[in-house]
């Protein structure tokens, strides 16, 4: 939305400095349909750089709390005093993502947003499909620490 890059299109996926889930309408009914978990929706206008609305219909989307998701054997983790600092190379470990939401952010690293399969799928049934998510697959080794057995 500047004059080098022509349009008034507004993407699904709202890419920002802050690190806020920011997604249309469409894409924030996938997420209340699918989720299972506590998430706080915001209604967000969008003006572009003449300071014209340029979209109404976006959302802040907040899943509140994190989940123990991490395999902590298997993930690249930088400690500092005992502190989680950094997470280079999650590694989710199954057993604990059994009775995960669809969409949650992880206890080592907050400011990440996962998502389960399940809801890759549902956005997947959008047409046009979602623009401007960038999705990476994280690896799922099981701990050999947990309490709960891994399901065949």
């Amino acid at each position: 939305m500047t004059d080098r890059y022509q349009g008034i299109q507004v993407s699904d996926y709202v890419e920002n400095a802050c690190g806020i889930l920011i997604v249309s309408k469409r894409v924030k009914e996938v997420f209340e349909r699918v989720s299972r978990g506590p998430v706080e929706y915001l209604p967000l206008a969008i003006y572009n750089h003449k300071k014209r609305l340029a979209s109404a219909d976006h959302f802040i989307v907040n899943p509140i709390g994190t989940v123990d998701c991490l395999n902590l054997e298997a993930s690249d983790i930088k400690y500092f005093k005992g502190k989680v600092v950094q997470v280079r190379n999650p590694v989710l470990d199954p057993a604990k993502l059994e009775h995960a939401p669809h969409l949650f952010r992880m206890r080592e690293h907050s400011y990440s947003y996962l998502i389960s399969e399940v809801m890759i799928q549902e956005l997947r049934t959008l047409t046009p499909r979602p623009t401007n998510f960038l999705l990476d697959p994280l690896e799922h080794v099981p701990s050999t620490s947990s309490k709960t057995p891994p399901v065949a």
